[in-house]
């Protein structure tokens, strides 16, 4: 049996409501093995898994080894987050859909919609990468970054509030205010978080950011948080001489 007739019987399979479930479940699993392959597949096999695994209730992890990039698929995924009537497990594998192109669909006011209705304490690392994707692929502006990174810092939650130091370090500039702030944090985690988005910042932040860790671990009793300042101090040292060399290097190459 060729690959081309194969995969047309599993989408004629996972298609017919008939078929038992484990057999369509299969058949899923091998159009998203061949869409991953880039196998040719019958006209609408992405949206026929996508709907299966919805009507199954699949979890999130149904899409760990799989990427269905299609618009329709995207659209959906959007729709069901904006869904107040949605369940935690559908939302969960919508949220795992939304990656590369399938960011495309994703606007920012939907984007705030959904922070608002879908952010809870499991789910506040899986939405953070969220926005992570979101910015790697479509650039959100500034001011939204900075909107959510305040939503995120405001929360009640400390694993909400954890995840608004790496909203902020895909800022362009260290924000010593906010980093002050965080660092006030009485959750050491969130600390924690606060110390990481200092080792980010651009070397023209970095003597900042240096300060700003050391001030901290002066006053740090949290032994999880001063690991995190020594490790902030060290990379940010690092940073620096390779700055410095890098600036001798321009300078020779330019004598």
């Amino acid at each position: 049996m060729s690959m081309s007739r194969l995969t047309r019987l599993a989408f004629e399979t996972l298609e017919d409501p008939a078929s038992p479930f484990g057999l369509r479940s299969t058949a899923c699993s091998t159009l998203m093995h061949a869409i991953d392959l880039r196998v040719q597949v019958p006209h609408g096999s992405p949206m026929a898994c996508w709907r299966f695994l919805v009507e199954s209730e699949s979890s999130g992890n149904s899409l760990n080894q799989h990427q269905l990039q299609d618009p329709e698929v995207a659209r959906d995924a959007v729709r069901i987050l904006l869904d107040p009537e949605a369940g935690t497990d559908v939302q969960d594998l919508a949220l795992a859909v939304l990656q590369d192109q399938n960011l495309h669909a994703l606007t920012e006011p939907d984007l705030a919609t959904i922070l608002d209705r879908i952010m809870t304490a499991d789910r506040a690392r899986q939405v953070g990468w969220l926005v992570y994707r979101l910015h790697q692929e479509l650039g959100l502006s500034n001011e939204s970054l900075i909107r959510i990174r305040d939503r995120f810092a405001s929360s009640d939650v400390a694993a909400v509030r954890a995840q608004a130091p790496g909203i902020s370090a895909l800022l362009p500039r260290l924000d010593q205010e906010f980093a002050l702030r965080i660092l006030q944090d009485p959750k050491p985690p969130v600390r924690s978080a606060g110390l990481d988005m200092l080792q980010e910042v651009e070397s023209i932040d970095a003597p900042q950011a240096l300060l700003l860790a050391r001030d901290h671990l002066a006053t740090e009793q949290h032994r999880n948080v001063i690991s995190s300042c020594h490790f902030a101090i060290g990379s940010l040292m690092r940073a620096a001489a390779r700055a410095i060399r890098m600036s001798k290097l321009v300078a020779e190459t330019e004598e």
